[in-house]
């Protein structure tokens, strides 16, 4: 994570570089390097034409990194709380390990993923304004921002063993980010041709998928038990 913040420094500078550089224009007839000026004009300009698709692309990083750190910290959560049903000993093991994990996850990966994501996000609003399709895809975000702080919460709960949640309940709780991403995915695709009934019905489907497998996958479990 730390490479795409250094990789967003040089961008934002000939961002701002293209801004002001046509005040500059006449510089280079006073300068000794005419031809190199040029290059590096004609460059700037190629730059400024194509910003929007480098602002996109890594817009796109901090998403796919943003919802990595999603999943797997939801999946986390399961296996923490699901090693407090093991012997005294090999509880402490484990839940100090979980803890490790989910903070070094928390802090390394999702968090700087949701920042990234946010930042070029934004930049992109100031190329591609407010279109209609665009505020259904940022009250999903606002929706998606709350479950990310509420991960935090459950984090910290975990953290403390104060967390009332069973195995079961986060293994739902874990899938509510693969329905936004897949509306968010058909939002941004299809903008205004989107039909929101097929939406919902791809949707639905989806959620009672993930229901009869958590359902069937619990029984399994108890099977095996057994």
């Amino acid at each position: 994570m730390v490479y795409l913040f250094l990789l967003s420094i040089p961008i934002v500078g000939l961002l701002i570089i293209r801004a002001f550089y046509r005040d500059f224009a006449g510089l280079g007839e006073w300068l000794w390097f005419q031809d190199e000026y040029d290059i590096i004009s004609q460059g700037i300009e190629n730059f400024g034409q194509s910003s929007y698709l480098y602002i996109q692309a890594i817009h796109v990083i901090g998403v796919v990194v943003w919802f990595a750190g999603l999943f797997y910290i939801g999946r986390l959560f399961v296996y923490h709380k699901e090693a407090s049903r093991r012997p005294e000993q090999e509880r402490k093991i484990l839940e100090e390990q979980f803890t490790i994990m989910e903070r070094r996850l928390w802090y390394a990966i999702t968090w700087p993923g949701l920042c990234i994501t946010m930042i070029f996000g934004t930049l992109m609003l100031l190329y591609i304004g407010l279109p209609p399709w665009i505020h259904t895809k940022l009250g999903l975000v606002v929706l998606l921002v709350g479950y990310h702080l509420y991960c935090g919460r459950l984090r910290k709960q975990l953290e403390e063993g104060t967390c009332r949640w069973n195995g079961r309940l986060l293994r739902m709780f874990n899938e509510v980010p693969a329905l936004l991403l897949v509306a968010i995915v058909f939002i941004v695709v299809l903008k205004d041709l989107l039909s929101w009934t097929v939406l919902l019905i791809i949707l639905a489907l989806l959620a009672i998928s993930i229901l009869v497998t958590i359902r069937w996958y619990a029984r399994y479990r108890k099977s095996v038990a057994l």
